[in-house]
């Protein structure tokens, strides 16, 4: 690709171009200079300073151009005006192309407009490399001058000059003939030899309009980004041994970035003069100043205001933590790394070996240095020994001096067209991160068994179903036998559209911008055919699969603010959601079996920081705690004063430290549990209310206790907070199974004997309900990671932490028998365990604890 181009763009305005063609509403000429600014719009949008263009205007009104005479002798190359020299290509000539051109009275010949071109040409890009080409616009309606062609034809094949020709109303190359004069007969003729000779083409209107609004990628000028040598071993010690290539680097594959916007400054822009290098550019020249502030506690009372200081005298300075550490520039420089710049073989290895997604960059060429032919020889016996070894290199990569180094892959690289290495960049065995995930083809417990059956593995149908969905989205066969969006022939969407945009509004300031191209639309949407062809295989996967899709949970108010909302009437009493104000519920444990607003969730303190409390299997943490009739743990409340809790506090019957505990942390939630169980005995004896953030209720403490527990669990790493699971469950357990009757009235306003046995009795189940969950979850294989081991603990710990039996509660309150709570933590069922877990099964090693992971 030569590094400059010059293209001259002849626009025929004769009148004959005024006529339309048959179906068209806009004129020969209206066609053809949409064509021609699809032309300058791919050249603007290079924005490239060595690609000039120029337009000169056929059959116009104005002659202006170099060649044009008036004597005695004859008027020559007359009604030729060159709209503009060869230039960059910019907006206004864009601009000046849409709204100035019109037709011209008299008819040109295009004869003279080629002959003015091939002089501008020959004058501007001398003996210079220029990628030159010249197109010719017109109907091909007026007679032409043709004598001399000969000596127009060696012009252009000398000077390597390439014409191509449009013409509104030339045969299409699919045999379509269009109704012709026979002067427009004769020009068609002669322009195609003409074409031929020097090396362009002749395209109808129609095939130009095709061509002009297809996506193009911008034409990148190949720039090497390392020029030095490919080492293999150690040159400077082993000269004889070694080997050094020298070798240029080019990018062969680079992202499409969207071009960023340049600040514009209309005060820039009105104040700028003409005279000024540039001229009115409008551009805005940013200016930056550093200054010292002024703190109250500074020593030096003299500094009154900021001070300015140079840049030269800052220092870099990093953050460690709180403090900020200077570090002078000497420091800097004598701690950074020094390094040459190179390319040098590390080793090799199998190509079998190699994984694509090792690849973290762009892939670039491998080249040996352009003339010289020692290089070239090395090169090519490099590339040819890796491809007859299907070997890999690992290189090590500098692009310059003192940079930092990457590792890299060569791999050979052998076509027609050349022999070279690729490069693309890899990551260090540091920067590596290695996530350990559950097998999808295995499910072992935790003893080492392996799961033959199981609802989570894939069956054979299931595995040929897939393939076969796969399969029927194949894109490689349904574009005509060849593949859908290849990536040379689609185009980045978002680029693509904004070029449109961007010529669209500076040619059209007050019109409505253009819809999508539908070409775009198509590749960003699945085919129909395919959909039509994978729509019974997914059917019959989703059934298979047992695919469901989840609805998110609708987001509200959180955490106090949620809660008082939600369970406050307007006047502050509390609301039952099932009978309007608190009154008598079905549910025996209204607020603990589960929460009916299961968008809310309260902050409490995490175990890695600040978090938010999730709940378990049908538990919501942000219950609001409200002591409902028909509660188990009261059959009835009474409304108060809100302030009755600040009245306790001062009373000294509420310390200071436990009135500020209203939900249970992870840090010690055995201690928050108890202060929370406390608070509410002395409210209810106070006869606080159930309104306001001071309320505590039995009811919530023990909502909050169960959801941290499971929190606790599914969160643990490893077994790292099994223990503090534990010691929830033995506190739990102690106060649900508590045999002080006098308790159970305090804390539930229950005063009547069969009331507290009512209300004892409620409590045993709510236990031994609890820890059949916390079974449940545990050993059930769906929920990754399993904590089977975790259920191993609870059984080892039968004796405290087992189903509440008829001798351990008070009489009347429940509980079931010895047998059955020994059947209990003995029994396994298939529904609800990967397997039956061995008594001596043995500690899980480092890997199992990664697979814990959650």
């Amino acid at each position: 690709m030569a590094s400059k181009e010059a293209t001259i763009y002849l626009l025929d305005v004769s009148p004959s171009l005024k006529t339309k063609r048959e179906g068209y509403d806009v004129s020969r000429l209206e066609e053809i200079k949409q064509v021609l600014l699809k032309l300058l719009a791919n050249k603007v949008h290079m924005n490239r300073k060595t690609v000039y263009v120029s337009v000169i205007l056929v059959g116009s009104d104005v002659t202006n151009n170099d060649l044009a005479t008036s004597d005695a002798d004859g008027a020559e190359y007359q009604h030729v005006d060159v709209l503009q020299p060869l230039g960059v290509a910019t907006l206004d000539l864009m601009k000046g192309v849409q709204d100035d051109v019109e037709l011209g009275e008299t008819a040109g010949d295009c004869m003279d407009g080629l002959i003015v071109a091939l002089d501008m040409m020959t004058k501007f890009c001398k003996k210079l490399k220029y990628e030159k080409k010249i197109y010719i616009l017109t109907d091909s309606y007026s007679e032409m001058n043709i004598d001399g062609s000969e000596q127009i034809t060696t012009a252009l094949r000398d000077d390597n000059v390439q014409l191509n020709v449009i013409g509104t109303d030339y045969d299409c190359e699919d045999g379509q003939q269009q109704p012709k004069t026979a002067m427009q007969v004769q020009n068609e003729t002669f322009f195609k030899s003409l074409c031929e000779d020097s090396g362009g083409d002749v395209f109808s209107l129609d095939e130009a309009q095709d061509l002009t609004s297809q996506f193009y990628s911008k034409k990148v000028k190949p720039a090497a980004v390392y020029r030095g040598t490919l080492d293999l071993g150690d040159s400077e010690k082993y000269p004889d041994a070694a080997l050094a290539i020298p070798v240029h680097m080019y990018g062969r594959t680079m992202q499409a970035k969207i071009p960023t916007a340049k600040k514009f400054s209309v005060l820039s822009e009105s104040a700028a003069e003409d005279n000024l290098p540039g001229g009115r550019t409008g551009l805005v020249n940013a200016s930056r100043s550093y200054k010292l502030k002024v703190a109250a506690d500074m020593a030096n009372h003299e500094m009154e205001e900021d001070t300015e200081v140079p840049e030269d005298a800052l220092e870099k300075a990093y953050m460690y933590g709180k403090t900020i550490v200077p570090i002078r520039a000497v420091d800097l420089e004598a701690l950074k790394l020094a390094t040459v710049k190179s390319l040098t073989i590390l080793g090799f290895f199998a190509s079998s070996t190699f994984q694509r997604e090792w690849l973290m960059s762009n892939v670039y060429s491998v080249f040996a240095a352009p003339g010289n032919p020692h290089a070239e020889v090395q090169m090519a016996g490099l590339v040819f020994a890796l491809f007859e070894k299907n070997s890999f290199a690992l290189c090590r990569y500098v692009r310059a001096n003192d940079s930092e180094p990457k590792l890299g892959v060569l791999w050979p690289e052998i076509s027609s067209e050349h022999k070279c290495l690729f490069f693309a960049k890899t990551a260090f065995n540091e920067d590596i991160r290695r996530h350990v995930f559950a097998s999808l083809t295995d499910i072992e417990t935790v003893s080492g068994k392996k799961l033959e059956k199981h609802r989570l593995l894939a069956t054979q149908e299931m595995i040929d179903n897939t393939k076969e969905f796969i399969n029927a989205l194949d894109l490689m066969n349904i574009n005509d036998g060849e593949e859908y969006l290849a990536p040379e022939s689609t185009f980045n969407p978002a680029l693509q559209r904004q070029m449109q945009l961007v010529e669209f509004r500076a040619l059209n300031p007050g019109k409505p911008l253009p819809p999508v191209p539908s070409a775009l639309i198509k590749q960003l949407l699945p085919r129909p055919e395919l959909i039509a062809a994978a729509q019974p295989i997914e059917d019959t996967l989703i059934r298979l699969w047992d695919i469901k899709k989840l609805d998110k949970p609708a987001r509200g108010k959180r955490n106090y603010g949620a809660s008082l909302d939600d369970e406050l009437g307007k006047d502050g009493v509390a609301l039952d959601h099932e009978h309007g104000l608190s009154g008598s519920g079905d549910l025996l444990f209204q607020g603990l079996a589960g929460n009916p607003h299961g968008d809310k969730r309260h902050k409490s303190e995490s175990m890695f920081g600040t978090a938010t409390s999730g709940s378990g299997p049908g538990i919501d943490p942000g219950v609001s705690g409200l002591a409902t009739a028909g509660s188990a743990f009261g059959a009835g409340s009474t409304f108060s004063r809100a302030g009755a809790l600040g009245d306790a506090v001062a009373s000294g019957m509420i310390s200071f430290e436990m009135s500020a505990v209203r939900e249970i942390g992870t840090s010690d939630p055995v201690k928050d549990f108890e202060a929370m169980v406390k608070i509410a005995t002395i409210q209810q004896q106070q006869g606080i209310r159930p309104a306001g953030a001071g309320f505590v209720t039995v009811t919530m403490a023990v909502d909050q206790m169960k959801a941290m527990i499971q929190k606790v669990i599914t969160t643990s790493f490893g077994d790292q907070f099994y223990e503090k699971a534990l010691e929830c469950l033995k506190s739990l357990r102690g106060f649900l199974s508590s045999a002080d009757m006098a308790k159970f009235g305090a804390a539930d306003g229950v005063e009547s004997e069969a009331e507290r046995k009512e209300a004892a009795k409620s409590r045993v189940e709510t236990w031994n309900a609890f820890i059949k969950e916390i079974r449940q979850m545990c050993l059930n294989t769906s929920i990754s990671p399993v904590r089977t081991d975790f259920w191993e603990l609870v059984v080892k710990n039968k004796k405290e932490l087992g189903l509440l039996t008829q001798r351990e509660v008070p009489d009347g309150a429940g509980g079931v028998s010895t047998e059955e709570a020994e059947q209990f933590m003995t029994e396994t069922t298939e529904d609800t365990s990967a397997a039956n877990v061995e008594e001596d099964a043995p500690e899980p090693e480092e890997d199992d604890l990664l697979a814990l992971m959650d």
